[in-house]
């Protein structure tokens, strides 16, 4: 048997507390089957007050693409209404994450650690 790197986005318009808890549970699903996989959700607004502990979900990265939250929506059709562009610099932090994550040596093991002295890379 060998492993195999997964790479799962999950893309969402917005991301509330309800749902992040369902990206959790999906994300901590594919880590059982395959412990290598790296489980990104990205949206385009975010719906999460600062209250939520983000450290206690299972996700590897969240991206919030226009770095805005989805609060504001009611207001979405005024005309003083500013709607952010997508960042590029959030789109190129996911592809760099992405790609380490694929690029990565999955031979390690107990030997190249303690090599290291630490077992688990991060």
């Amino acid at each position: 048997m060998f492993d195999i790197p997964v790479v799962a986005i999950e893309c969402k318009t917005y991301l509330d507390k309800t749902m992040l808890e369902g990206s959790s549970r999906a994300a901590e699903d594919l880590k059982a089957r395959n412990p290598n996989s790296l489980y990104v959700v990205l949206m385009e607004w975010i719906k999460l007050t600062s209250d939520v502990n983000l450290r206690k979900y299972k996700v590897d990265q969240i991206y919030v693409l226009r770095q805005q939250k989805n609060t504001d929506r009611e207001f979405r059709y005024e005309e003083k209404y500013v709607k952010n562009s997508i960042n590029p610099v959030v789109v190129q932090h996911l592809f760099h994450k992405v790609r380490k994550h694929l690029k990565m040596d999955w031979t390690g093991g107990i030997e190249h650690g303690i090599e290291r002295g630490w077992l688990i890379d991060e």
